[in-house]
Order: C-alpha cells, then structure tokens, then sequence
C-alpha cells in the first residue's frame, strides 16, 4: 500500500501546485521555433505509435502498452493527438476514436517545479498522463464515481512531455493555453 501512496501523493502536491507562474505568458522563442530534426532522439519509438508519428509519452508494463502518439506537426486547426493502448499487442482503447486537433479533447499542463502532464476526459473516466521530472512517470485514471477508487499504473520515467519541441506542438494546437 505504502508503495502507491507516494506515487499518488507526488501526482496530487503537483496538481495542487500553482502553475499560474509556467502560464503567465507565450512559450519563449527557444520552445516555440523547434523543429522536429532537432529533437527527434529525445523521444522513443512506441509500438503503438506509426513511423510518422511523435510518440509524446509511452508506458510499457508487462502485455500492456499506453502511449500518446501524434502527427509531426499540429496546430489548432490541423494534425491530431490520439491515446491508445495495448494489450498483448492488440490495440483495445483509442482516444479519441478519430485523427482530429487535439484542442479541446486534450489539456496540458507545465508546473512551477519541471512537472508535466496531459489529461483527458472519456466516458466521465480522467485520464491523466503524469511525466514528474525527477522520477517515474504514471498513469492515473479517475472513475465517473467519485466512490470508486481510481487506478495508479507506474511506467519508467519519460521525461518526454517536457521536451521543447512537445510543449511547441502543445501550445501551437492550443491543448496549453496561455495568458498572453
């Protein structure tokens, strides 16, 4: 029990985090001019991803494989970003179901402290991509029911999700908004 305590104390101290200070303003030019040649062995190859895709964040444990791919390039009104997982190799869960602009069916947050992460919302189920920047990432997904308990699944760390060229595709399709 205690080894799921921690993991899920981290993800809520972040998450009560202010962020207000990582949002005050426009990514700086060093994030929004990347390209992607630029950052490309940064990010490891998921199965579940297709060779033109960006996998954004993958957790392999055991048969089961969840990763966020998406296309190169994204903007508000163009590429997409989908959630997909595996089981035994088999694609069981895709979200969301068509390739779209993420905008609006994702959000991305940046926290104060180096933390990043991606939610969304399925069937009343959060999903919350959790890439802490000091140690193991995790997936937390939130049942419709706030009387269920929720299910905690710890990945090796990523560190993905706070790479320039991820918070440029964030900003750029508006899943990270800002006050400018």
């Amino acid at each position: 029990m205690k080894s799921l305590i921690q993991p899920l104390l981290v993800m809520i101290m972040a998450l009560t985090t202010a962020t207000a200070s990582a949002q005050e303003h426009s990514p700086a030019s060093s994030v929004s001019d990347d390209a992607w040649l630029e950052y490309e062995a940064e990010y490891p190859r998921s199965p579940l991803c297709g060779e033109d895709e960006v996998t954004l964040w993958s957790c392999a444990t055991g048969k089961r494989i969840y990763s966020l791919c998406s296309s190169r390039l994204l903007s508000r009104t163009s590429g997409y970003m989908q959630y997909r997982a595996s089981r035994h190799g088999e694609v069981v869960f895709t979200y969301p179901l068509e390739k779209k602009p993420p905008a609006g069916s994702f959000s991305y947050t940046l926290f104060g402290n180096g933390d990043a992460s991606v939610e969304f919302v399925n069937e009343g189920y959060v999903y919350t991509l959790f890439d802490p920047l000091r140690d193991g990432s995790f997936l937390f997904v939130s049942p419709p029911d706030s009387a269920e308990k929720g299910s905690l699944i710890k990945c090796p760390p990523n560190q993905t999700l706070q790479v320039n060229y991820t918070m440029a595709l964030m900003y750029d399709s508006g899943v990270w908004e800002h006050d400018d």
